[in-house]
């Protein structure tokens, strides 16, 4: 298991804009999310971003998309980063999500963040049953 989620999450940082890479701030992002999916997908949950300027806040997340895709997980303390951030202000709105998750008891996820300039990914593991792969809108809200 641990081998597929880092082919995901090598396979993921390959489709981030080379631009992203030139931005001079990034953020690490973690977070717990929770929730369901029958080809359609809708996870909410809560997380911090700390970013290289010194900067930190406290978020909430929703997502809602859709795909071949199927069960329900809770992702515990996953992982992220967000490049190409200019201010903490950045962060927030809602960005386009490509989705992997599998699991059977213990559940894996992995997913690429996009937003005009900003790239980004993310993996995590914790409980659940689910399969598939999902595109979605992940908003981040204050």
């Amino acid at each position: 298991m641990k081998h597929i989620i880092l082919r995901v999450l090598v396979s993921l940082f390959l489709l981030m804009p080379l631009s992203s890479w030139a931005a001079s701030k990034s953020c690490s992002i973690k977070y717990n999310l929770t929730g369901w999916s029958f080809f359609y997908k809708a996870y909410k949950g809560t997380g911090v971003v700390s970013c290289t300027n010194g900067q930190s806040a406290r978020v909430s997340l929703v997502l809602h998309g859709g795909g071949i895709t199927f069960g329900v997980g809770d992702i515990d303390n996953a992982k992220g980063k967000l490049t190409g951030i200019k201010s903490i202000k950045d962060i927030y709105g809602t960005y386009f999500s490509i989705d992997l998750h599998a699991g059977f008891a213990r559940a894996a996820e992995a997913r690429a963040l996009f937003k005009g300039y900003i790239a980004g990914g993310g993996a995590g593991v914790g409980g659940g049953y689910n399969l598939g792969f999902a595109f979605s809108g992940l908003t981040i809200k204050p």
